[in-house]
């Protein structure tokens, strides 16, 4: 009895092992997945909740990730635990079945059996306690894929708003940067109307705002079309798309390809453009041409000349049915023949102020001069409104260079602040040059100095660091200095130096684009030469402090470098965290050195793998223009290729234009010469610039206090004073404006000795700012006495 007995409880105690086992084990696993479901429904709740309240669109772009990663650990720990219970119960079943071979061995174990029941009873009992488990994860799985589908569709919504937002913002930045340029006009008219003299300035205004009417109607019905439209025959120099005539193919919301504004807004801009370079010309064809012809030349000028230029540099396909390039898509690739090439022109160096100056040019050579120029001086009116003129201009610049950057963007500052250092540094190169040669710093030498700026950043200022914005702005003050004192010598009458400022500054600013252009400025240009000598020099110092010879070597060495970084990374963060948690003053001072240590190595590391990505990434840009055939010069040919073509077609076509206008107006298109003495406000337009008194409209110019142009400012000599005795002063005045009347005939050599030195004109005394007194006092005293009478007497004061 005692053998079956002690059988009876080695049974028992089998089965009792294996139930308590089989507890122990379920009771862990329904703990641990308990633990699981809490943390995922915490999960949950955070999810919901950055949900509804989303910060953008890359949290929750991060969230559904999350979500994602949470939903397939849900999953994964589903069928674990399904498993685990399958196992539980499994065990508990065996535990039940060596119980009852016990009891039925004993023969007496009817204890044993209801110990039996008694464990399988509370196991059933446990696994029905947690049978709920899988229905909680299914749910929270459920749960889980439904935040997941409304953070796909709130991310949805916000980048369709983000979206919304930029197009708004990028398409606000055009119209204000239209506006802008719009706003160079009237300061063009003042910038120029200040340069002519009083009888002439309201015409001289007239031909810079008249642009607006003329050119503003033309631009929109056909000039669009032909500038923009998709090219000809393929060939790149013209443009035509019926849609774009008035804009009727076109929606007021279309976009115009790769950029977030609407087509509506870049012909606006554009529209700018086109009128205010015509409006440029005018400058070099000031006080002598009528009205009616030039309204002629400006239209047939934009057709011939300007829309074929911006088509050959400006033109994209973004009018295709098609890309031209699949890869890159509408809007992606240049058709015009001077953009396929790789010209840069960032705002109108080539298009708008080589095309201008060379026209102003070809103009005055076909056309006579001014009557009188250049044997009498010929005084600005007013350079009060030249220099108010020159501000508003610079003021529109910041529209004209960083509005043509199409998006409201880092490019459309990097334009912007390279145009206000080159317009500054070009009027103090000016200021500086006409100090030290001529003696006097003038105003407007001032205000031309800016406006050559201007003119010579314009192509490149998209292209450009802000200190190539500098270098251009200086090198283009004293250039176009020198160009507009070399008028004076050549002979050639460009009344308000619109070749000597636009011409020689456009093409001088696009030839430097080839030198300063960096792709680190704008990725869609090139690379000049300094960018091919700066990364030279950059590669030579990687080279030496990595020990690094080619790409190769680097590759081999990066997944060390990185693992260092790492291990770098982690160090630091963990003498950091010992750091922050240590509250004993003592100890948490004795961690500081290991932690500056550790962050010193985390640098360290740091440091030496990025610059062996950077050597890395410099090689390979150097292989991909060996592989191009690029090199320093390249670019630099380029533009001197482009500014060339855009030079000699300009001045071909519009000398051309000039004379067939001149010949279909009865050789009528510059006014005739008793017109021309009277002004062409009264002639042209039968209206005065100026009415302060009835004298305007038939005295002629007179002296005064007033600088001189900037090819003869003042010579900065020995001032003196001369006194007339023998005449009351309202005659002397009479005599002298009638002396200083243009005149068919050349002035007398009397006269060009003293009028270049006077400086003011008060009562009976001259003042003058330089000459020999006593060469004056003698020429003064013949030239009065040959109008007033031998008893005019001229004396000397210091």
């Amino acid at each position: 009895m005692s053998r079956w007995i002690r059988v009876f409880l080695a049974l028992l105690a089998t089965a009792h092992l294996g139930v308590a086992f089989a507890q122990e084990k379920e009771a862990a696993n329904t703990a641990e997945l308990k633990k699981s479901i809490t943390a995922l429904e915490a999960k949950l709740a955070e999810i919901q909740k950055t949900v509804s309240a989303p910060k953008d669109t890359g949290d929750l772009k991060k969230l559904e990730s999350q979500i994602k990663e949470a939903s397939a650990k849900a999953s994964e720990k589903i069928t674990s635990y399904e498993l685990k219970i399958a196992d539980v119960a499994k065990t508990a079943s065996e535990a039940s079945k060596a119980a009852g071979e016990a009891g039925k061995a004993a023969g007496d174990a009817g204890k044993a059996a209801l110990a039996a029941k008694a464990v399988t009873d509370e196991l059933a009992k446990s696994a029905k306690s947690g049978s709920d488990i899988p229905a909680k994860v299914e749910a929270l799985k459920k749960d889980l894929e439904k935040a997941s589908a409304d953070a796909a569709k709130t991310a949805g919504d916000i980048d369709g708003k983000a979206g919304n937002a930029l197009k708004a913002g990028d398409t606000a930045w055009m119209l204000v940067s239209s506006a802008f340029v719009m706003l160079m006009v009237p300061g063009l008219a003042l910038f120029y109307g200040g340069m002519v003299r009083k009888k002439n300035v309201l015409a001289t205004m007239m031909q810079s705002m008249v642009a607006l009417s003329v050119v503003g109607i033309y631009w929109v019905a056909i000039g669009y079309s032909l500038a923009f439209g998709p090219s000809v025959g393929d060939y790149g120099i013209i443009g035509w798309s019926p849609k774009l005539v008035f804009l009727n193919g076109i929606k007021t919301d279309d976009y115009l390809p790769a950029y977030n504004v609407t087509v509506y807004a870049h012909v606006m801009f554009q529209g700018m453009f086109a009128i205010i370079t015509p409006a440029l010309i005018s400058g070099a064809l000031a006080e002598r041409i009528r009205f009616g012809p030039y309204l002629l030349f400006i239209l047939l000028w934009v057709t011939f000349v300007y829309c074929p230029l911006a088509h050959m540099v400006w033109a994209f396909d973004w009018y295709y049915d098609t890309p031209v390039d699949l890869t890159k898509g509408l809007g992606g690739s240049a058709v015009g023949m001077l953009g396929k090439m790789g010209a840069l022109d960032f705002a109108g160096g080539t298009v708008v102020h080589i095309a201008a100056g060379a026209a102003a040019l070809a103009s005055i050579l076909v056309l006579r001069k001014r009557i009188g120029y250049p044997e009498q001086p010929i005084h600005p009116n007013s350079l009060v409104l030249t220099l108010t003129g020159a501000g508003i201009l610079w003021f529109g610049w910041f529209g004209f260079n960083g509005g043509s950057a199409v998006m409201s963007n880092s490019l459309a500052t990097s334009a912007f602040a390279a145009t206000q250092v080159a317009a500054a540094a070009a009027g103090l190169s000016w200021v500086l040059v006409e100090w030290l040669l001529r003696g006097k710093p003038t105003a407007l030498g001032l205000a031309s100095g800016i406006v050559a700026g201007l003119v010579a950043v314009t192509p490149a200022s998209g292209y450009v660091t802000i200190s190539g914005g500098v270098a251009i702005g200086l090198l283009a003050g004293v250039v176009c200095y020198l160009a507009v004192f070399l008028k004076s010598k050549l002979g050639y009458d460009d009344s308000l130096d619109a070749f000597g400022v636009h011409g020689v500054g456009g093409f001088l600013g696009a030839v430097l684009t080839g030198l300063f252009c960096y792709t680190s400025v704008n990725s869609a240009g090139a690379d000049g030469y300094l960018a091919f000598q700066v990364r030279e020099a950059r590669i030579t110092e990687l080279k030496s402090s990595t020990k690094f010879a080619d790409v190769s070597a680097i590759d081999k060495a990066v997944p060390a470098l990185e693992e260092a970084k790492g291990k770098a990374t982690e160090a630091f963060d963990a003498a950091k965290t010992a750091f922050a948690d240590e509250k004993d003053d003592k100890k948490k001072e004795s961690l500081k050195a290991p932690m500056e240590a550790a962050f010193k190595k985390m640098s360290e590391a740091d440091g030496k793998f990025a610059e062996a990505v950077e050597l890395k990434a410099l090689l390979e840009k150097v292989e991909s223009l060996n592989k191009d055939g690029k090199g320093p010069l390249t670019q630099l040919g380029i533009q001197i290729y482009a500014s060339c073509f855009s030079m000699v077609l300009a001045l071909v076509i519009s000398g051309v234009l000039t004379g067939a206008v001149h010949a279909l107006t009865g050789f009528g298109f510059t006014t005739d010469a008793a017109s021309e003495e009277e002004g062409l406000d009264t002639t042209e337009h039968g209206e005065v610039g100026f009415d302060i008194g009835p004298a305007l409209l038939t005295a002629a110019d007179r002296p005064g206090p007033m600088p001189r142009s900037a090819v003869a400012p003042p010579s900065g000599g020995k001032r003196f004073s001369l006194t007339v005795d023998g005449v009351n002063a309202t005659l002397l005045h009479k005599a002298w404006s009638d002396l200083c009347q243009a005149t068919a005939t050349p002035p007398s050599g009397e006269f060009k000795l003293i009028y270049p030195n006077v400086s003011t004109v008060s009562g009976n005394k001259f003042r003058f700012s330089g000459g020999d007194p006593s060469a004056a006092r003698d020429a003064m005293t013949r030239l009065l006495q040959r109008s007033l009478g031998s008893g005019i007497k001229v004396s000397v004061e210091a």
